[in-house]
C-alpha cells in the first residue's frame, strides 16, 4: 500500500507539479533601473544634479537602452509555459547552468547554526515518526496486546492528527505569535521569535516517544510537522538570498539520517530492548531542541556575523 502511495505520488509530482524555479536576472535589471530612477531629484537645479553631468534627457534614454528587451519591461504579460516545457529538466534554469555545480553549491551552507539546527530538528523529528512506523506491528500485534492487523493500522489515524495539529502550530500559530511580538518591539519583526514555542515539541514529541501507542504516535507527529515548519521559516529569514539552496540541504540531509535509520532502528531496539532505545530518543530530543536556547538569546549576533561570510557567492 505504501509502495503505491509512494508511485502514485512520484506520477503526480512528475506531471503536474510545475517547476517554480525562474530567472530573475531581469528584475535585478528592473531593481538596478529602479535605484537609478531614485538617485535622480525630482526637479534638479541643474544639468549636472540631474545625473553625472548629462542631461535629464540623456540620462533617461541611457536607461532605457541599458534595460534587457524583457516583456516585464514593456509592461507585457510574461508569456506562460506549455505543459511540456514545465516538464523540461532545465525549466526555469538557464541552459548553460551547471547541474552538478547546482548539486554541490548548498552543501557548504552547512556551517551556518541555524542550518545545522534546522537539519538536526527536523532529522530526528522524523526519525522517531519513522521508529514508531516500522516498529509498532512489532509491540501491539504482540503479546500482551494481541491486536490485529486492521486495528493495528488505525495508529495511522492519531498521526494524521498529530501532523495536522502540528501544522497549525508550527504555521498559523508561529506566525500570529511572531506578529504580536514585533509589534512589541516596536515594529521591528525578529527571526528568533519563530523558535520561541519549540517548548512545546520539545515536551510532547519526548513525551509521546515514552507513552507508545495511539496517543503517543500522534504527540511524536505532531512534532515532524510543527518543527520543520518552524525551523526552516527561520532559515529563510535569516538567509533569505540563499534560503533556495538552505533549504535543499536541509532536506537532503534529514533525508539521509531517516533512510540510515530505517536500517538501523531493528537491530537497536534487538540490542536494547523498547525502553532503553525510546528512552533515548526523548533524551535525544530534548537536548537538539536545547540548540534553539542559543539562538533565541544570541541568533541576531550570529546572523550578522554570518551574513560577512562568502559561503555562496
Amino acid at each position: 500500500m505504501a509502495f503505491i502511495f509512494t508511485a502514485v505520488n512520484f506520477v503526480v509530482v512528475l506531471l503536474f507539479c510545475p517547476e517554480t524555479r525562474y530567472d530573475r536576472s531581469y528584475l535585478e535589471g528592473v531593481a538596478s533601473g529602479n535605484r537609478s530612477t531614485e538617485s535622480v531629484p525630482a526637479t534638479p537645479t541643474s544639468d549636472e544634479e540631474a545625473g553625472n553631468g548629462a542631461p535629464v534627457e540623456k540620462v533617461a534614454s541611457i536607461r532605457s537602452k541599458e534595460m534587457p528587451n524583457h516583456p516585464a519591461f514593456r509592461g507585457d504579460q510574461v508569456p506562460k509555459k506549455t505543459w511540456m516545457q514545465d516538464l523540461s529538466l532545465w525549466s526555469g534554469v538557464p541552459k548553460d547552468t551547471n547541474l552538478l555545480e547546482l548539486f554541490v553549491r548548498p552543501l557548504p551552507l552547512i556551517a551556518y547554526p541555524a542550518v545545522v539546527f534546522a537539519f538536526l530538528a527536523y532529522a530526528v523529528s522524523l526519525a522517531w515518526v519513522v521508529a514508531i512506523n516500522i516498529l509498532n506491528s512489532f509491540v501491539l500485534q504482540a503479546p500482551p496486546y494481541n491486536w490485529k492487523p486492521s486495528i493495528n493500522g488505525l495508529i495511522n489515524i492519531p498521526g494524521i492528527i498529530g501532523n495536522l495539529v502540528g501544522a497549525w502550530l508550527g504555521g498559523w500559530v508561529v506566525d500570529r505569535y511572531s506578529d504580536w511580538r514585533s509589534k512589541k518591539n516596536g515594529g521591528v519583526f525578529q527571526p528568533e521569535t519563530r523558535l520561541h514555542l519549540l517548548w512545546i515539541p520539545a515536551i510532547l514529541v519526548p513525551a509521546g516517544c515514552l507513552a507508545f501507542g495511539f496517543f503517543g504516535y500522534g504527540m511524536v507527529a505532531m512534532g515532524l510537522t510543527a518543527v520543520p515548519v518552524a525551523t526552516m521559516t527561520y532559515v529563510s529569514d535569516c538567509y533569505l538570498p540563499v534560503n533556495a539552496d538552505a533549504l535543499l540541504l536541509v532536506n537532503g540531509l534529514k533525508n539521509i539520517v531517516a533512510f540510515g535509520f530505517l536500517y538501523g532502528v531493528v537491530p537497536w531496539i534487538t540490542k536494547t530492548g523498547y525502553s532503553n532505545a525510546f528512552g533515548t530518543q526523548a533524551g535525544i530530543y530534548v537536548i537538539i531542541m536545547l540548540f534553539a536556547i542559543p539562538l533565541i538569546f544570541f541568533g541576531q549576533r550570529i546572523r550578522h556575523a554570518t551574513a560577512k561570510w562568502k559561503i555562496i557567492l
